[in-house]
């Protein structure tokens, strides 16, 4: 069992290395470096796992911590820890259970006409303090009347300490707060109930309420042990106040199997199957997921980001998956002095001239068509062609979700245009949603079909073989 308390300090290393300083630096050490002391919670020596506490120091998150033993209210001390302390108390519908030490002044030390100085414990956001006034040695004390539950053992405990603990008594305090319109007094708020008094009736060991039932603060001596107060927390306190908690902390033997019953047993095995079944599928889906993504990640880069010959050579798989017949012209003719591309459907063909432009690109590379076309008219035998088609991948260099949705918009252009031109985002588009009727219709127009294919949608290309039948034998 482990329950997670907020120490308002910080760890006992941060302490090991302050000293360590003191020690190294001696009487050259600074004034605050002097000054520092280690905090009792601080020990090296306090086994918490032993009595049952994972202690969240200064600087962890406290949010789902069940006490507070001895928070600040300062800032970069633990007052925002000590803040979120509250706030998942409340949260959750619990007392905010807090244990806060009062120093006793060196006896004999800051004495005044007005009697020995006392402490301050400062309530934070209340206007509150609660003030301690050292009481002479020998001070006799007796369990308050009233007390039940917890304060009893807390009060019995803390009687019992040997050596016997010095006594301070305790009051609330409001404070008083300066501004340019003066001094204002606050009334204490909150109240304080004595736990132990002395004969006189003034408390020495006191619980405090906060004003919205949120905190329940139990002020006791700085000497007393921290194996006493934590044993008293976890065996009396917790239990009464915050028994949720200690379920939380002793959950883990509901996963005991020694421990379940039948029914647990049962719901155990059926989860542990599924689980087992949930890791198999998801195993195989993994693998197919990354098969998946291997296979496709040519293609979409290519068709996204290629350029030059590499480019040219994925549009050929594309349109060689949807179906079409592609020869490579600058193979069959023996340099680049034509189209890229001869793509037959159903017996219509088409010349397919294949461009890339970092930004928006020229309008002159629509021009490479209309050439080639004309130059395709002249060779002697050559396969009739409809037209031409200019696939481009234009404004590579960005993001596709940020590129233009047509390569040319002038108007003028546009009205004048004669041939399709075919975006690679278009091809993609098609390509993606394994759509090869789309695919052939951005070449061929509405009017092309394709055979159906249940083959995946990243074709295998087979090794190259020169193909014959490009021009007509007369």
């Amino acid at each position: 069992m482990s329950i997670p308390v907020h120490v308002g300090t910080n760890p006992p290393s941060h302490w090991d290395e302050i000293e360590a300083n003191q020690q190294r630096l001696g009487e050259e050490a600074s004034d605050w470096l002097r000054e520092q002391r280690r905090p009792s919670a601080a020990s090296g020596d306090l086994d918490w796992g032993g009595l049952g506490f994972e202690p969240r120091w200064v600087g962890f998150d406290a949010a789902d911590c069940v006490a507070a033993l001895d928070p600040s209210v300062y800032a970069g001390k633990g007052a925002d820890e000590f803040d979120r302390f509250r706030q998942g108390a409340a949260s959750r519908g619990e007392l905010a259970i807090v244990i806060s030490l009062v120093e006793t002044p060196d006896p004999g030390s800051h004495w005044s006409v007005f009697g020995p100085a006392g402490s301050s414990l400062s309530l934070g956001r209340f206007n509150t303090s609660i003030h301690s006034r050292p009481l002479g040695i020998g001070a006799r004390v007796r369990r308050s009347d009233g007390v039940e539950g917890a304060e009893v053992q807390l009060a019995l405990r803390l009687m019992s300490c040997n050596p016997p603990l010095p006594w301070s008594a305790l009051s609330l305090d409001g404070i008083t707060l300066s501004s340019t319109h003066g001094r204002v007094k606050h009334e204490p708020e909150g109240t304080l109930v004595p736990i132990i008094e002395t004969e006189l009736g003034e408390p020495v060991v006191a619980v405090w309420t906060s004003p919205d039932g949120v905190e329940r603060r139990y002020v006791v001596p700085a000497e007393a042990p921290w194996t006493v107060l934590l044993s008293w927390l976890v065996e009396d306190a917790l239990p009464e106040y915050v028994p949720d908690a200690m379920r939380r902390a002793r959950r883990h033997m509901a996963t005991d199997l020694d421990l379940m019953t039948r029914r647990e047993r049962q719901a155990h095995t059926a989860l542990a199957a599924f689980d087992a079944e949930y890791a198999e599928r998801r195993g195989t889906l993994d693998s197919e997921l990354q098969s998946a993504q291997s296979d496709a990640s040519a293609l979409r880069d290519g068709l996204l980001f290629g350029t030059g010959d590499a480019l040219v050579e994925t549009v050929r798989t594309v349109l060689e998956w949807a179906g079409m017949n592609v020869v490579p012209l600058d193979e069959e003719l023996g340099g680049t002095k034509n189209a890229d591309l001869l793509c037959t459907l159903d017996g219509r063909s088409v010349l397919v001239e294949v461009k890339s432009a970092s930004g928006v690109p020229k309008e002159s590379v629509y021009d490479d068509v209309l050439r080639h076309l004309r130059v395709w008219e002249k060779l002697p035998d050559s396969t009739p062609v409809e037209g031409g088609v200019l696939v481009i991948n234009h404004q590579h260099r960005l993001p596709p979700h940020e590129r233009r949705t047509k390569a040319f918009e002038r108007p003028e252009f546009l009205a004048a245009q004669t041939e399709p031109v075919v975006t690679t985002l278009e091809l993609f588009e098609a390509w993606r949603e394994e759509d090869r009727v789309a695919t052939c219709r951005l070449l061929f127009g509405p009017s092309a079909t394709t055979v159906p294919n249940t083959t995946p949608s990243v074709p295998q290309r087979q090794p190259e073989t020169r193909r014959r039948g490009l021009f007509r034998r007369g």
